[in-house]
């Protein structure tokens, strides 16, 4: 197996494991909001579903934290894959561009007022 196709195999699993964590907070989000408009809708006390609701949102944030660690596993494999000579931007993904690593910075009030000025 060529380095590129063993760069390639590793970014497949990676970028589905991203895909599915996301897809895992969006189904957790979802069913927050469904229960509570169901509740609402159908005009139940808020006790009524607390716990699950609750730990639901509990897993909403190791959800979080396990993209967070995902995320790093991704930076992590990025700069290892010069180890290998692969370039990743070469590497089939989700067809979703990154973010600039070093982003410009967002302006303040004051830099706002002093461009004005």
């Amino acid at each position: 197996m060529r380095r590129k196709d063993i760069a390639q195999t590793v970014a497949s699993h990676l970028f589905r494991t991203e895909a599915a964590l996301d897809s895992a907070l969006e189904e957790a989000a979802l069913m927050i909001a469904r229960i509570s408009q169901l509740r609402r809708e159908h005009g139940y006390s808020a006790v009524l579903g607390h716990d699950a609701v609750a730990a639901i949102s509990r897993s909403v944030e190791a959800l979080g934290q396990a993209r967070s660690h995902a995320m790093a596993a991704h930076a992590s494999l990025a700069h290892e894959a010069s180890s290998l000579g692969v370039v990743p931007a070469q590497l089939h993904g989700a067809g979703v561009s990154k973010p600039p690593e070093n982003p410009p910075q967002r302006a303040t009030g004051q830099d706002l007022l002093t461009l004005v000025a």
